[in-house]
């Protein structure tokens, strides 16, 4: 039973290390970097939020607060860019289905603003979801 017990408190930790939750320097250095970008900008400013949120899910440093940063951005105002993030977000977290959908309203966002848009990265991270469900 002892073993048993020791073996969920193993799992346990390396679940909280997986899930990008601070377990070192390293990942605190890289959101203090960012939560003092954040710090000294404009309250509006959904650009910045989803730009440090996205330099923290390429490092793949993941917590409650960078999933806020997303939230926050998209609340001040939905673009493309940060749709995008948001389905990066989905991605790292193993949501394909929800990143998908952010992933297409990034791409109808995308052309609502410039018929122009190029959706081609987009369609491409769409196309990789749609890859690992067959």
């Amino acid at each position: 039973m002892k073993k048993l017990s020791n073996l969920l408190i193993i799992l346990l930790l390396c679940a909280v290390n997986l899930s990008g939750y601070p377990a070192d320097g390293k990942n605190e250095k890289i959101l203090n970097k960012n939560r003092e970008i954040i710090n000294n900008t404009a309250p509006d400013d959904w650009y910045t939020l989803a730009s440090c949120a996205k330099s923290c899910l390429k490092k793949n440093v993941l917590n409650k607060e960078v999933a806020e940063w997303i939230d926050r951005s998209i609340e001040i105002k939905k673009t493309s860019y940060n749709m995008e993030v948001k389905g990066d977000y989905y991605i790292i977290n193993r949501l394909p289905e929800k990143a998908g959908e952010y992933y297409l309203e990034a791409i109808r966002i995308g052309f609502d603003e410039d018929k122009n848009f190029d959706s081609s990265e987009l369609q491409s991270k769409i196309a990789k979801i749609v890859n690992l469900d067959t």
